[in-house]
């Protein structure tokens, strides 16, 4: 297992530099937008411009890839990334800022894809779940590190705007040196909406619903921080804690979910969501370290939503089904991702920034609610039949190649193949 890890170092440094700029980045733009005065309207728009280049890039990166090569798709990746956040320091213009955030998803989308489909590739069979895991603790770790980067320097300056394009570039140079070899990128099939669906309701509405709060708290959590008054590093705390909180939950509510109806740990999970939302969101006069105690937790809880939806529908797919339905909720949650920022922003410009926090209430209740009722009417499974939970990236930074890297579905899709039927071949001879 080390000596797998090892090999695999020059892609996981690449991505922890890639995401150390990519989370200043994001926090530092919806802070500078806020300090502006731009309005809360405009700063959603602005930030949804990020789901929308990434969710593209999912759909046609891959062919782009296999054309011209890993090596050079991560340079010119990279490249793109780098230029489109320095052009965010020489022109501050809302209009500029959305072009330039849709180029910047597209690109780090691009980049995640090439980097995953390396470990889809450089992992053994055995090691997967292990390597997954690994990787769900890099990336929240650089993601959440990335924050505190934010009171560097002054984030009306172009400092901070330099700094995270010169660790964009950067992360070039790790997998540049890697002598790996290139792999070749498997297509990522996908199956219908209405299929999804049919298979578990649940786990689509979770997915498309989990995708609005995230999307909503990467885009306007820094605006509610700022607009309740919190310094610039107040702002990184607040992100970073949260972010950083997704990790140390992730393992217990991932056992309680193996041992108990998982569609009942949903309906936990997201109430506890709902009442700690509700929480910050009357938190306005409340102390740092309150706010910020309340934010690890929120994410400690909220960060597993995704997963736990993501191994329910797991529980009721055929092994075929396993890798291309989770490449679908993927894209789903993009889509609520996208929707998240657009839809709440208008409702914080209508009712206050506290509206972001009291949105996230309504939206994880809702979950819980139709937990509650599927679980009344639903198709129900045994406990001991449950598939394991595994944690899965936060999706800001993942894309349907990490899908792959799920040993559960590697290992089925092996039986699926493999599986000698003696009664079949009898048959087939007495023909």
């Amino acid at each position: 297992m080390l000596k797998t890890l090892a090999s695999l170092g020059a892609l996981f440094s690449s991505m922890g530099i890639l995401l150390l700029g990519g989370g200043l980045l994001g926090t530092l733009l919806a802070v500078r937008m806020g300090v502006e005065g731009v309005p809360s309207e405009v700063i959603g728009l602005v930030m949804a411009c990020y789901s929308v280049g990434f969710v593209l890039a999912t759909l046609v990166c891959a062919r782009v890839i296999q054309k011209v090569g890993h090596i050079r798709c991560f340079a010119a990746f990279a490249a793109m990334a780098a230029c489109s956040a320095l052009i965010h320091g020489l022109f501050f213009d809302p209009y500029v800022w959305a072009a330039m955030r849709i180029l910047f998803g597209f690109s780090v989308a691009g980049l995640y894809m090439v980097t995953e489909s390396w470990l889809n590739d450089q992992t053994p069979r055995e090691f997967r779940g292990r390597v997954l895991s690994f990787y769900v603790i890099t990336t929240s770790l650089a993601l959440g590190s990335g924050q505190f980067l934010l009171g560097l320097w002054d984030v009306s300056g172009y400092q901070l705007f330099s700094l995270a394009a010169i660790l964009l570039a950067a992360a070039l140079v790790p997998v540049s040196l890697a002598q790996v070899s290139s792999p070749e990128i498997k297509p990522t099939p996908r199956v219908g909406l209405r299929q999804l669906y049919h298979i578990s309701p649940l786990a689509t509405f979770t997915a498309f619903s989990s995708g609005i709060i995230n999307g909503g708290f990467f885009a306007l959590g820094p605006v509610f921080a700022v607009a309740i008054g919190f310094s610039t590093n107040a702002v990184a705390t607040f992100m970073g804690s949260a972010i950083l909180g997704g990790l140390f939950l992730q393992y217990l509510i991932g056992r309680m979910s193996d041992r108990f109806d998982r569609r009942r740990v949903i309906m936990v999970v997201t109430a506890v969501v709902a009442a700690i939302s509700l929480g910050i969101a009357l938190s306005e006069d409340a102390p740092l370290y309150a706010v910020v105690g309340m934010a690890v937790f929120w994410g400690g809880f909220n960060f597993t939503v995704y997963a736990l939806g993501l191994a329910l529908a797991h529980d009721f797919m055929d092994a075929d089904e396993r890798v291309p339905a989770s490449a679908t909720l993927l894209l789903l949650h993009g889509a609520g991702m996208i929707t998240g920022p657009i839809v709440l922003s208008q409702v914080m410009g209508q009712l206050g920034a506290q509206a972001l926090f009291m949105g996230f209430a309504v939206i994880a209740s809702c979950i819980a609610l139709y937990g509650w009722y599927r679980d009344r009417v639903g198709d129900t499974i045994a406990v001991e039949q449950q598939e394991l939970y595994q944690s899965a990236p936060q999706t800001l930074v993942s894309t349907p190649m990490s899908m792959q890297l799920d040993p559960l579905a590697d290992e089925q899709q092996l039986e699926f193949d493999f599986t000698f039927d003696d009664e079949a071949e009898d048959e087939d001879l007495e023909r």
